[in-house]
C-alpha cells in the first residue's frame, strides 16, 4: 500500500515496530511516544512527549515502564526499516553498503548506568579534554534515492551501547580480573562487529540476500585487529588508515618458507602518494553539494601484517582537493586519505564513492544529538538508558525511510518555504523540514479528529 502522507508513513512503521511487544497492551504507547518524542518540544523527555500527547492529567508510571520493564528488543525497533530500505531499487542489487561509527552523548552524573568519563572529541589536539557520558556504536544503512547525482542518506538501522564497565577500589583479585576481561568486550571493535554480524545474518534472510555482498564503512578508529579478525563471510570492509602505516608484498602460500608469511617491504601509503611512478586515476563523484572530479591512485595487492596479517588488501589514495577561500585568494588543500579495503574486484571509484558517503552517519549524530535530543530522556533503569536512545533514533529512521518512500527524498511544494536568506534551493528536506512537516500534519489530523 502506498503512503501518501509522512505521517500515516511514521505512524504505520510505529506500528509495524510496535509488534515486537510480546504483551499487545503497550502497543498503542508504543506508536505514541515515537509519535510525541519526534513532534515534541525541547528538551525530548518522556514528559514532553506526554505533554505534546496531552496527557498531563493521566497515569505516566506505564509509558516509563515502557523502557524499564517492556519485554522486547531495541534492536526489533528498526527491523521495519531494515526490511523495506533492503529491498528498495536504491539499495544494491549485487553490494550494500553501511556504514558505523561511533558517539558520545553527554551526562550530567556518575549515577546513570553506562556512564564515565570520556575523551572530548572536541577537544584541542594539543589539550584533551574529559567529559561525561554515555558511548553508543550506530549502523547505518547507506542509500542514494535520487539516482548518482543526488546527496546519499544514512538510515539508522542499530544503534548500541558500549560502556565501559567500572572496577570498583575494593575489588578482590579476582572479581578485578573477571571484570578485565567483560571490559574488553565491551570494546567499541566488538560492539560494532556484533551490529556488522546482525546486518550480515539479516540480509541473508531477505530473497536473495545470500547472493549480496555486504560492504561496510568504517573510520580509522576501526581499523585494527580486532575488528578486521571478526568481520563475518561475504562481508568486505573499506577502512580509512594511517599514512605511515608499514605494508608488506603479499606472498602466496606456495611461495612461503617457514615462518616466512610476507615479502618485501614496501612503501608507506604517504610515500606511494608522492611517488611519481604511480599514475593518478580520476573520477567524478557528487559530494559537498555538486558533482566533482577526485584524483586518486590505486595499489592492487599489499598486506598489512599489524592489522590483517598475511590478507590480501588492496590501498587507494585519494589527493588531497583543491579549494578557495573567494575567487582571488591562493588554492589551498585539505588532507589526502588513504584508504584500505579487503575487496579486490570492485571499482575503486564506487568504494570511494561509498566511504564519502559515510559523512552521512555524521550527520546523522548532528540530526539525532540536536533536533532529535537523543540522551535527554531523564530515566535511571539501566534498561531505560540503553532503550530510549535506540528508541528515538529508530523513530528518527522511519521519518528518514518514509521521506524517501513518500517525496523520493527531494524537496517539494509540501513543506515550508524557504527563509528569506537562502539563496540557493535545497536538493533534498533537511531533518527540521520533515519535523515541521510532522508536527503540521500530526496537528491537523487531531482537529480533524476534534471535529468528527
Amino acid at each position: 500500500m502506498k503512503t501518501t502522507s509522512l505521517l500515516e508513513g511514521v505512524r504505520d512503521l510505529l506500528s509495524l515496530a510496535a509488534l515486537a511487544l510480546l504483551d499487545p497492551r503497550p502497543r498503542l504507547k508504543f506508536v505514541q511516544l515515537g509519535l510525541g518524542l519526534l513532534c515534541g518540544p525541547k528538551p525530548k523527555t518522556i514528559t514532553s512527549a506526554l505533554e505534546w500527547l496531552d496527557k498531563r492529567q493521566e497515569d505516566w508510571s506505564a509509558d516509563y515502564r515502557l523502557f524499564s520493564q517492556a519485554h522486547w528488543e531495541a534492536q526489533a525497533a528498526f527491523t521495519p526499516v531494515l526490511t523495506q530500505a533492503l529491498g528498495h531499487s536504491s539499495c544494491g542489487s549485487q553490494r550494500v553498503y553501511f556504514g558505523q561509527d561511533d558517539t558520545l552523548l553527554r551526562k550530567a552524573s556518575r549515577k546513570i548506568p553506562g556512564t564515565s568519563y570520556a575523551r572530548d572529541p572536541l577537544s584541542p589536539p594539543f589539550q584533551v579534554n574529559l567529559v561525561l557520558g554515555q558511548r553508543f556504536v550506530q549502523t547505518s544503512l547507506l542509500l542514494q534515492p535520487g539516482g548518482p547525482e543526488h546527496p546519499w542518506r544514512a538510515l539508522p538501522v542499530s544503534f548500541s551501547p558500549a560502556p565501559t564497565p567500572k572496577i570498583p577500589k575494593r575489588a578482590s583479585p579476582e572479581e578485578q580480573a573477571a571484570l578485565k576481561e567483560v571490559r574488553k568486550k565491551h570494546r567499541l571493535s566488538l560492539v560494532a562487529l556484533e551490529q556488522l554480524r546482525f546486518c550480515r545474518q539479516f540480509l541473508d534472510r531477505q530473497p536473495g540476500g545470500r547472493q549480496r555482498w555486504l560492504m561496510d564503512v568504517v573510520d580509522g578508529g576501526y581499523s585494527n585487529r580486532t575488528f578486521f579478525a571478526g568481520v563475518p563471510e561475504r562481508t568486505g570492509v573499506v577502512a580509512r588508515m594511517r599514512k605511515d602505516a608499514k605494508l608488506r608484498a603479499y606472498l602466496p602460500p606456495e611461495q612461503r618458507r617457514g615462518a616466512r608469511k610476507y615479502g618485501p617491504d614496501l612503501p608507506t601509503p604517504l610515500e606511494y602518494l608522492q611517488d611519481p611512478n604511480l599514475p593518478w586515476q580520476s573520477m567524478t563523484v557528487f559530494v559537498a553539494g555538486k558533482l566533482r572530479t577526485l584524483h586518486y591512485k590505486e595499489v592492487p595487492v599489499v598486506c598489512w601484517p599489524k592489522v590483517t596479517q598475511d590478507r590480501q588488501l588492496r590501498l587507494i589514495l585519494i589527493k588531497a582537493p583543491g579549494y578557495r577561500l573567494r575567487k582571488s585568494s591562493k588554492l589551498l588543500y585539505r588532507e589526502p586519505a588513504f584508504l584500505i579495503t579487503t575487496d579486490l574486484t570492485t571499482l575503486a571509484a564506487e568504494l570511494i564513492a561509498a566511504y564519502l558517503a559515510r559523512w552521512e552517519v555524521e550527520v546523522n549524530f548532528r540530526d539525532e544529538k540536536t533536533l532529535l535530543g537523543v540522551g535527554q530522556a531523564q530515566v535511571r533503569h539501566a534498561q531505560s538508558v540503553a532503550r530510549a536512545p535506540a528508541f528515538l533514533v529508530a523513530a528518527y529512521s522511519m521519518l528518514l525511510w518514509t521521506n524517501i518512500r513518500v517525496f523520493g527524498d527531494r524537496r517539494t511544494q509540501d513543506f515550508d518555504r524557504l527563509p528569506a536568506w537562502r539563496n540557493t534551493e535545497p536538493v533534498r528536506p533537511s531533518t527540521r523540514d520533515l519535523l515541521r512537516l510532522l508536527q503540521r500534519q500530526a496537528e491537523e489530523a487531531h482537529l480533524n479528529q476534534m471535529r468528527n
